[in-house]
């Protein structure tokens, strides 16, 4: 049987798989359809692994945007199939993308029976169970939920209960136990919220964010919490190997950037929950809304051109110095971590929205027409806090909406 294709030599890492001509998109298409009609006439996986690996061998190109586009051939001879070419494949980027397109056919539903090799023993010890993680929405401050339970076979349920934040490091931190029963009643009545929904995450990635809290904490001098060691020491065999946000594994990146209708609408998120409590600190905002309640009551006699260009240049100075290039990453993966539970959670539209808002934030604002997210996110702080100041003095606000 031949062997799956390895790198060509001089290629670069595995992103640059991703986009795929014209030419080489027809052709996956071929491919996919031969191997649909192949199942149609159950042939074995033996052959099929044979026929794949044929193409491949001619083709290597094709290796990564092939896996990723048997997605769409979701059942169990497929999954076979990935199977197979993971037991041939020696590279760990190829390995890694297989891996990723098993895991989409089985939140997909999908189902197959992995054999075992013949070399095992017919009875052994049953199989430790795999840890279960959880991920909770995240607030305006950047706080969330992260609960990873490790199921056990003759005891209860040891479960890791943290909120971290991505400024501040771990939050809080608990480790407790729990019958099946009872978790399950404590994730939906006391973590879990319309509003801040608590949705299933792999494991590995949970444990993953977790780590990430904890090297926030280091650098800022923050003592990590007791039982957070015992905790890590736990659950060392849960590794998370790709940079990227989770989101990437379920929305390709280069479908949405650069659709421009998609950015726009991105503003929408605010009228949904958690987007809708999302509001900047007052405190960092205080001194453009001195400048606005200024430009507002000036006695100097302007055209209201005039004046609604100074409070639209108030707006433009907030908005380059409130989110300087560390602060837009924040709120890109702020963004790309939401992503994820819009999606759990059933509101794909909104999840390719937030993706789109996110990865516009990789470069700088435009002036003429920044994130609108962002900008939004920007124009209701500001009136929440100056609307609360007029307020106290009886009087009303009116808010320039205009870039």
């Amino acid at each position: 049987m031949s062997r799956m294709p390895q790198r060509e030599k001089g290629m670069g890492k595995k992103r640059k798989y991703k986009k795929v001509d014209t030419l080489s998109g027809e052709k996956i298409d071929q491919i996919l359809h031969e191997i649909e009609a192949a199942q149609g006439q159950k042939v074995t996986p033996e052959e099929l692994l044979l026929m794949v690996s044929s193409y491949l061998d001619k083709e290597p190109f094709l290796t990564i945007p092939l896996i990723e586009a048997l997605a769409r051939i979701p059942n169990a001879e497929t999954a076979q199939l990935l199977t197979g070419m993971l037991a041939q494949v020696e590279e760990k980027w190829v390995a890694k993308s297989i891996k990723r397109t098993l895991y989409k056919l089985r939140q997909r539903g999908v189902r197959w029976e992995e054999k075992p090799s013949r070399d095992e023993p017919i009875l052994r010890p049953p199989k430790p169970a795999e840890p279960e993680g959880y991920l909770g929405a995240i607030d305006s401050t950047g706080s969330r939920i992260i609960v990873i339970a490790k199921p056990q076979h003759l005891r209860g349920l040891p479960v890791v209960i943290s909120i971290v934040n991505d400024l501040e490091g771990i939050q809080e931190f608990n480790l407790r136990e729990f019958s099946k029963k009872g978790f399950d009643e404590f994730l939906e009545n006391s973590l879990s919220s319309a509003d801040f929904p608590i949705v299933t995450a792999p494991a590995a990635y949970c444990v993953h964010l977790l780590r990430e809290a904890s090297s926030v904490s280091r650098r800022i001098s923050k003592p990590l919490p007791q039982g957070y060691h015992e905790a890590e020491n736990e659950f060392k065999d849960s590794t998370w190997d790709d940079p990227s946000p989770i989101i990437y594994q379920f929305i390709n990146e280069d479908e949405v950037k650069d659709r421009v209708h998609l950015l726009k609408e991105s503003s929408k998120l605010h009228e949904i929950m958690p987007f809708f409590a999302w509001f900047l600190p007052g405190q960092e905002l205080q001194g453009y809304v001195s400048s606005i309640t200024e430009a507002q009551e000036s006695k100097i006699v302007l055209t209201p051109e005039q004046k609604d260009e100074r409070i639209n240049g108030i707006y433009m100075k907030a908005l380059h110095e409130v989110f300087p290039e560390n602060k837009r990453l924040l709120w890109k993966r702020r963004l790309e971590e939401m992503a994820y539970i819009l999606l759990k959670t059933g509101k794909e539209e909104e999840a390719t929205l937030a993706v789109s808002a996110a990865i516009d934030l990789q470069k700088p604002f435009s002036s003429i027409d920044p994130n609108p997210f962002i900008w939004n996110l920007l124009l209701k702080s500001l009136y929440m806090v100056i609307e609360g100041d007029y307020e106290e003095k009886g009087k009303e606000f009116s808010l320039i909406v205009t870039p």
